[in-house]
């Protein structure tokens, strides 16, 4: 069986100005890029993991424009792993038959753990300066960075990027927790799908950390970081829409809570209206993956109301995505004290 990932050692000729849609056609699959650059060791930098995330794609091409396009080298090497170009070429997050790009690499079979195997195999025996994993929000999301290990490094690249952090225990087959222990990892959420400024600030972070010798220390005090504790799932079987929709489901999600990811949202805050048993109509999982509907919510009146406090982030209102993964987080803060190292 041939290798489901193509592997170039340089920098294909004119790449820079293909935009992601266009990329199933240039290169036809999943790519990894080995980029010589002034130092060593390289960055590894991963970008289209969902196919319609562009930015980070659009912040790259933008810095080898400025770079290798003008005959100048990049400051630091780069392998960079570009992702899910099919589903990019069909402007969508994941195609139907397609598992999340984010979600192979641990224990995943067929063809999408040979992919993850290539790419890893690649890496073997290479010292990495850092690795970072480039994504865009599926909701109305502050810019922030996500961390899955608790380390000083990793706070220090998260602060290069923003002062929001999230520290998440599962999944536990994100690409960025393959480098745990290994080299300094972040994942950083640049801002919302289709957002022109969202590759400004994938360009920028590479710009600023491809020229660095080492990693700058956090402000510690400055640094916020919240922790997952809960996901949040519609189950598949239960039809759902969102208040404003107009659809008579038997779950309604309550509109307007996609502004507030990352704000406080107190006990006995209206969740959804829905004539189901709060533990049917959510699937609500802690980080040890445990039923924890009834932790969470309760039902009053026709109403599914909060039990305690909680802040929500990455709540989406892209019905596909939450299908196809989930319908939000739930986090708490964590303090300054708290945090390693």
């Amino acid at each position: 069986m041939s290798s489901p990932l193509r592997v170039w050692r340089q920098w294909p000729a004119g790449l820079e100005t293909v935009p992601a849609g266009a990329l199933l056609e240039r290169l036809g699959g999943p790519t990894l890029l080995h980029l010589s650059g002034a130092a060593d060791p390289p960055v590894f930098l991963s970008v289209l993991l969902h196919g319609n995330e562009t930015s980070g794609w659009d912040g790259l091409r933008r810095l080898i424009a400025d770079t290798i396009g003008r005959g100048v080298p990049l400051p630091r090497s780069l392998i960079v792993f570009v992702g899910n170009v099919r589903a990019a070429a069909a402007g969508v997050r994941t195609l139907p038959e397609q598992n999340d790009f984010n979600r192979i690499w641990r224990g995943s079979a067929g063809v999408d753990g040979a992919l993850a195997n290539a790419v890893l195999t690649e890496l073997d025996g290479r010292r990495l300066f850092a690795a970072v994993d480039l994504h865009n929000n599926t909701g109305q999301n502050p810019h922030y960075a996500v961390l899955t290990q608790l380390a000083p490094d990793n706070y220090g690249l998260a602060y290069l990027f923003d002062d929001q952090a999230v520290y998440i225990r599962e999944p536990d087959t994100v690409m960025t927790r393959v480098f745990d222990g290994r080299c300094p990892a972040v994942t950083l959420e640049l801002g919302p799908v289709g957002d022109p400024r969202c590759a400004d600030r994938a360009y920028d972070f590479l710009s600023r950390m491809l020229t660095l010798d080492r990693i700058p220390p956090s402000d510690r005090a400055r640094l916020r970081v919240y922790r997952t504790e809960a996901r949040v799932h519609v189950p598949d079987d239960v039809a759902f829409s969102f208040a404003g929709d107009g659809l008579d489901t038997p779950l309604v999600l309550t509109g307007g809570l996609e502004a507030v990811n990352f704000h406080e949202l107190p006990a006995g805050t209206e969740f959804a209206a829905t004539v189901l048993p709060a533990a049917r109509a959510l699937d609500v999982r802690d980080v040890g993956h445990a039923p924890a509907t009834g932790r969470y919510f309760e039902s009053r009146g026709g109403r599914l109301v909060l039990r305690e406090a909680v802040i929500p982030a990455m709540y989406t209102v892209d019905p596909a995505v939450v299908r196809q993964d989930c319908l939000c987080y739930f986090m708490t803060r964590m303090a300054p004290e708290a945090l390693s190292g």
